[in-house]
């Protein structure tokens, strides 16, 4: 059965994008969600990801991170339970509120 995701993207500026995620993700639709991410951000060189409202599930940590592949810098606002998934990504900058992550994020703009 295949996942339905909705991603939000909230701004667009050449080849910067800014998406958010809400919503359920469980140990099954970790890859999913990376696989989507990745093909909306497929030619992104910056992206900004709001991912605080994921609900992960309590027992089962995620297989494996759910950003996705190919931009240079990743500014990332998740749950915590995810922080520890940034350790070995050097692409990703961790926030811990969104006006430090959009201000990243848009200082990065032309």
């Amino acid at each position: 059965m295949p996942v339905l995701f909705r991603i939000r993207v909230l701004a667009l500026c050449g080849t910067r994008l800014w998406c958010a995620r809400a919503g359920p993700v469980t140990a099954g639709t970790s890859s999913a969600l990376h696989d989507e991410l990745t093909e909306r951000c497929a030619g992104m060189s910056v992206v900004g990801l709001d991912l605080r409202e994921l609900r992960l599930p309590t027992q089962a940590f995620l297989p494996s991170s759910p950003w996705p592949d190919g931009p240079d810098t990743i500014h990332l606002l998740a749950p915590d339970v995810l922080r520890s998934r940034t350790a070995d990504d050097h692409r990703v900058r961790w926030h811990a509120d969104l006006h430090t992550a959009w201000q990243a994020w848009s200082a990065l703009m032309p």
